[in-house]
């Protein structure tokens, strides 16, 4: 019996060693030193030389490091292009295009979308192509440039004419109902929200039709309703006329 009962101290000694010891061991783990990898890419860089150029663009671009980025990126061109490599030399332009356009230096955006347009013309490549117009148009759409946005948006349609679904045509269609929606022109922003549902619809999308439906909802139930951007009673843009 007093084993027994030497035994059960023992256990209620320890348990309450633990107890007390716990606290210090939390702020004793707490004081380690943590390894941290200070890249928001683990993987190791990659072999290729323009590849690891990319991916150091990308680590700059999230740190928002512009000029370094934009220097990985011209490196990586260069690469490509002493290759031949052209549609790597488009793909590398146009997101060279986004740096400059999230960096707001919308001229050297608009000069890299073209770049970016022009190497997938060589390739005859008239997806990528209309898919950077579309990004140029968009750019314009944003800084309410509407003219410059609705030719550039015609541009990228024009390359799709054949109008087979795909997500490029149903992406010009939505940033053109935005942009009729901007300049408070609502009819033309209904036909192209209902084009970009059809396109969406046809590419099994549901995300996108549902976003479409409900956009299309407000605007049918509300249709003199300006674009959130736009400021009521604002008088339209200098050369572009409002129907």
């Amino acid at each position: 019996m007093k084993r027994s009962w030497n035994k059960k101290n023992l256990l209620l000694a320890i348990g309450f060693a633990l107890l007390v010891a716990m606290p210090f061991l939390i702020i004793s783990e707490k004081r380690l030193p943590m390894l941290t990898d200070h890249t928001i890419n683990p993987y190791p860089e990659p072999e290729d030389i323009a590849a690891s150029y990319i991916q150091k663009a990308s680590e700059n671009y999230f740190y928002r490091e512009f000029p370094q980025a934009a220097d990985n990126y011209h490196k990586a061109i260069a690469i490509y292009e002493e290759r031949k490599d052209v549609h790597r030399v488009a793909t590398t332009y146009n997101s060279l295009a986004d740096l400059y356009a999230w960096a707001r230096e919308p001229e050297e955006a608009e000069k890299h979308y073209l770049l970016a347009a022009r190497y997938h013309a060589q390739i005859t490549d008239r997806l990528g192509q209309a898919d950077s117009i579309k990004e140029l148009a968009d750019l314009h759409m944003k800084l309410e440039h509407f003219q410059e946005a609705e030719k550039r948006y015609s541009e990228s349609l024009d390359l799709l004419k054949d109008g087979k679904a795909n997500r490029v045509l149903g992406s010009i269609h939505e940033g053109m109902g935005h942009m009729y929606w901007k300049a408070n022109r609502i009819s033309m922003a209904i036909n192209s929200f209902t084009h970009a549902r059809e396109t969406f619809a046809a590419l099994h999308y549901n995300l996108g039709v549902q976003h479409m439906t409900g956009v299309l909802n407000r605007l049918n139930k509300l249709p003199n309703i300006q674009h959130n951007h736009a400021l009521r009673g604002a008088p339209a843009p200098d050369g572009y006329a409002i129907h």
